[in-house]
């Protein structure tokens, strides 16, 4: 019976090979004769031998219906919610622009291209006449300086013309 203990312990282990638990099973299933301190191991082998007999009552194919049809299930729901996904994408890239060009001016939408348009002309005409009217006094200065160096060469005084230039800008 020390047999039984070493091969119970080389069982637990995992280190028995298959004619070892042959002889196992053999023991505890098939014999009447057990030792008391082995009797708590024999309904464990037991259980083993009567789960290797059973049979199922559902069928294996049953089972396998069973799987492809949850598996179907779910490659249609990805199916559908992919094609979905990708019609609601085009939409998005391909809907019509509802909104046109339009242009805010003192605070009010203009949809209207044509008046914003010569709206921004006339803006940059007057901003254009702005520009030119603050120039003037730089032409009437670069006039003034031809004519200082035309004086110089004919020899008129510098501060005649000096003094007209005093003159014109206190007129502007």
């Amino acid at each position: 019976m020390e047999r039984m203990n070493d091969l119970l312990e080389k069982y637990f282990r995992g280190e028995t090979s298959l004619t070892e638990e042959a002889e196992l099973k053999h023991y505890f299933v098939s014999n009447e004769n057990i030792r008391a301190e082995h009797e708590a191991y024999r309904a464990l082998f037991v259980a083993f031998d009567q789960e290797k007999q059973d049979t199922s009552d559902i069928p294996f194919s049953k089972v396998l219906q069973q799987q492809h049809k949850v598996k179907r299930f779910w490659i249609r729901t990805f199916s559908y919610s992919g094609i979905a996904a990708v019609l609601v994408l085009a939409l998005w890239i391909q809907r019509p622009q509802q909104e046109k060009d339009y242009a805010i001016m003192h605070g009010r939408r203009i949809d209207d291209p044509e008046y914003a348009q010569k709206y921004a002309e006339k803006k940059m005409n007057d901003v254009n006449e702005m520009i030119q009217n603050g120039l003037k006094p730089l032409r009437n200065m670069e006039a003034i300086k031809e004519n200082l160096r035309t004086a110089d060469k004919n020899g008129i005084l510098k501060h005649e013309i000096l003094e007209s230039d005093k003159n014109n800008n206190i007129n502007n």
